[in-house]
């Protein structure tokens, strides 16, 4: 077997099928490799997704031991590890410290992709100054799908002992209702809940302490916070050299939507504007969250919610956006986030400023998941060549996957198959525009 010298290897593939980072890696000749599940590398093949020149099914993607163990049973030398996917994330950066590539060490010599509780952590630490949401954050029993309650503790002890886990309430009693129940670690809205009393949080915490994660492993633990009420917005954003550079700002569309009998909630929309035309002080929180956690290179993304007392910190990605945000970005501003990124860890380039004299103009998508939403947006399209719907292809059928494959793909399931399209908008007005996304997202339930 030939070696493969000089690689880039992305762990773990985007979900919105974009995968960019694979056309940066052709323009500089580079190899292609991608490592992910075995279930999921069959879904995406079913899908017609791009093809990386060498595709490696790992179990668990997201331990970098495996990882670096297949890589090396296929002989592949990478130069550049980055992760397609927020599950794998830490792994990519783990794996790329251990083989001694890039991103390592300019993203930060000991740098480790801190998840949710982390993140708080970090913040509370490092950015006093930075609104969170109160929370508290219980761990999960590693060795099996549940909480950590003691040896077989009934309900009530469970929830006596929840209440002992670190975070800005001493305990849940403390915390007013309505809440957000969410893993630690997972991704694209995955197993988060929205609670109004304590059977219906008692109900959450059951069911994500039974859930599975992509890939079908085990949450590693989760939040429960107040439920801040407001508008929610997202920062992208490029480090170089511990500055954060912030491309674009979107405000979202945001809803609710049933999970057996319990509230979720689906990111569905976001209207997406050149950074210079973001308030000021949002540039310095990316600048104090890029700081607070370690993060000297790369991109990444900040979700915040505008509530009555001012803008609080949710969470953040150390990664491109999913669900189209890339292209979205590049709409509204001009410039490719991935090729920025690809180009600060692969050649050391800085990244390209934004053309501020360029007139404000907005951009916008809705990921469809109800016909409702594809009838209103097909109405509006056929009157305004502005707006356009983009088809996605149907879900592989189950009878194509074994049951282990089926279980390891749930969540994919749950939270992807069920798009149906993307519409894509634009106008000189953002008021406009915004009524008119939320027009077809009324297709579905208002949140």
């Amino acid at each position: 077997m030939t070696a493969i010298h000089d690689a880039f290897v992305q762990v773990g593939a985007a979900r919105d099928g974009l995968d960019p980072y694979l056309a940066c890696a052709r323009r500089r000749g580079m190899p292609t490799v991608l490592v992910e599940a075995p279930a999921y590398l069959g879904w995406r093949r079913k899908l017609r997704r791009k093809s990386f020149d060498v595709e490696l099914a790992v179990p668990t993607p997201e331990d970098p031991r495996q990882v670096a163990a297949a890589l090396h049973a296929a002989r592949v030398v990478p130069a550049l590890v980055l992760a397609g996917f927020e599950r794998y994330a830490d792994s990519a950066f783990r794996l790329a410290a251990r083989e001694r590539v890039a991103p390592w060490p300019h993203v930060g010599p000991a740098f480790r992709a801190h998840d949710k509780a982390g993140q708080r952590t970090a913040l509370s630490r490092h950015a006093p100054g930075i609104r969170q949401p109160r929370y508290a954050h219980m761990r999960m029993d590693g060795t099996a799908a549940r909480l950590r309650d003691g040896d077989g503790a009934r309900e009530q002890e469970r929830e006596q002992r929840w209440e002992r886990w670190e975070g800005t309430a001493v305990t849940l009693r403390e915390m007013t209702f309505p809440q957000v129940v969410k893993p630690v670690d997972g991704g694209g809205g995955l197993s988060v809940h929205l609670v109004r009393d304590e059977s219906e949080r008692r109900r959450a915490l059951n069911e994500i302490a039974t859930a599975a994660n992509y890939g079908g492993a085990a949450f590693a633990g989760l939040l429960v916070e107040e439920c801040v009420v407001g508008t929610e917005y997202s920062l992208q954003c490029l480090a170089w050299e511990g500055t954060a550079h912030v491309l674009s700002f979107c405000e979202k569309v945001v809803l609710t939507e049933e999970d057996g009998d319990l509230q979720g909630f689906r990111e569905t929309g976001h209207i997406a504007v050149a950074a210079q035309h973001a308030p000021s002080m949002l540039k310095e929180v990316a600048q104090w969250c890029a700081e607070a956690t370690g993060y000297l290179e790369g991109p990444f993304h900040i979700d915040l919610i505008d509530g009555a007392e001012g803008p609080y910190f949710l969470e953040m990605g150390f990664r491109l956006s999913g669900f189209g945000l890339v292209a979205l970005v590049e709409r509204a501003t001009g410039l490719d986030w991935a090729e920025q990124a690809f180009a600060a860890h692969a050649d050391r380039a800085e990244p390209a400023r934004p053309n501020c004299d360029s007139p404000r103009r907005a951009v916008a998508q809705l990921i469809v998941t109800r016909p409702e939403q594809l009838a209103r947006a097909e109405e509006l399209a056929a009157s305004d060549p502005r707006v356009r719907v983009e088809a996605t292809p149907s879900a592989p059928g189950v009878h194509e996957f074994t049951e282990p494959d089926l279980a390891s793909l749930a969540a994919d399931r749950q939270r992807h198959a069920a798009i149906l399209g993307k519409v894509q908008l634009e106008d000189d007005r953002i008021d406009r525009l915004r009524a008119r996304l939320r027009h077809c997202a009324a297709g579905g339930q208002a949140g």
